[in-house]
């Protein structure tokens, strides 16, 4: 097993560079000497502005700039609204074992953070973040939240974990392990676990974990908020209903998600859909339908109509005093087949009476 890799030297606050949010990483990320991510590289890929950050997690943790939040143990991995790492915590003692040596086939993660117990967080490193607000396609999350259920399965990490924040690499109470320095494509990622993505999300709240939780949360909270907008013309009652709409969904989890990623989707349903429904515009969308209903025929015209089109249809057709399946015949398919009819009854007057002859 290779051995754990040194904590590397923090670059100072002036020389950490990061990627714009939301930019798309191609090209690999480390500057070490063996071409593998480094401690640059990663802070290189680490997109938040002012993450959350603490020391101690029983004290909670709270926003910082990026130097500060640089200097802390652990830090938020991905901005709000962007998922830039899909990471894992493997609550065992032999968490690099199970990254590297892989066990169960997956992709090559892009670092390790392992504690002095053995026990530590496994990331990758996203090329294209993946967008989580109310803008988002659903698709995407969808496949986001799939495939860290199944990096999470192929090391058998906890599945309460939060997702929100990380062990950070670069401070020296971890032990980092380096890897790949090459981005991933979400797609990619997914090829790679092979029979361990799973093929779709549970259905039942309960049985979610990880990022299905936050895909849940969002599927969920959208579709109530798009019926129950035009009930609401005060805003604010409207973002506290939200809310507390959201804060029971999350109840319904076997883990439920920390109180403020809870209240930072609420937030963003809320002033999305306030913003794009309105009472004016709901009454709009239902003249449109009733007008579109009006057009169309009932129900009782519709099957009178079918009834009238099926018995056209069903009607043959005559021609020459003939009918042929509903259609017509040309005089020269009639003759043909007046002759391959003529031609069948000879042939099997022939054959009796070549039975007749061997009998008698």
């Amino acid at each position: 097993m290779p051995g754990k890799a040194s904590a590397a030297p923090r670059a100072q606050p002036s020389d950490q560079l990061s990627a714009p949010a939301g930019a798309q990483l191609d090209a690999p990320l480390g500057t070490g000497l063996d071409g593998r991510l480094d401690a640059q590289g990663w802070t290189a890929a680490w997109s938040p502005r002012r993450p959350l950050a603490t020391d101690d997690l029983t004290r909670g943790c709270w926003r910082q700039s990026r130097p500060d939040a640089l200097a802390r143990r652990y830090l938020e991995h991905s901005p709000k609204a962007l998922l830039s790492m899909l990471v894992v915590d493997v609550d065992h003692p032999d968490t690099l074992l199970r990254a590297i040596s892989r066990p169960l086939e997956h992709p090559e993660p892009s670092w390790v953070a392992e504690g002095v117990s053995g026990r530590g967080h496994v990331g990758w490193v996203l090329s294209a973040p993946v967008c989580r607000t109310d803008a988002a396609r659903t698709a995407p999350l969808a496949l986001a939240a799939r495939v860290q259920e199944g990096l999470r399965r192929a090391l058998d990490g906890d599945a309460g974990y939060a997702g929100l924040l990380t062990k950070n690499p670069t401070h020296e109470s971890w032990h980092p392990y380096w890897g790949r320095a090459r981005p991933y494509e979400l797609g990619e990622l997914a090829e790679g676990l092979g029979t361990l993505l799973p093929r779709s999300l549970p259905k039942h709240a309960r049985e979610q974990s990880g990022l299905g939780r936050n895909h849940h949360l969002f599927e969920a909270l959208r579709t109530w908020a798009y019926r129950a907008r035009y009930r609401y013309e005060q805003r604010e009652e409207w973002e506290q209903t939200v809310t507390a709409v959201a804060i029971n969904i999350n109840t319904e989890f076997a883990v439920p998600l920390p109180q403020p990623e809870v209240g930072h989707t609420a937030q963003s349903v809320a002033r999305w859909v306030w913003r794009n429904f309105s009472r004016e515009g709901l009454v709009r969308i239902q003249s449109a339908r009733g007008h579109k209903r009006a057009a169309q025929p009932s129900a009782a015209q519709a099957r009178a109509k079918g009834a009238a089109t099926t018995n056209r249809l069903s009607e043959p057709a005559v021609q020459d005093g003939r009918r042929r399946g509903g259609q017509a015949s040309t005089p020269a398919q009639l003759e043909a087949r007046r002759r391959n009819a003529a031609k069948a009854s000879l042939a099997r007057k022939v054959d009796r009476a070549a039975i007749l002859g061997e009998v008698l």
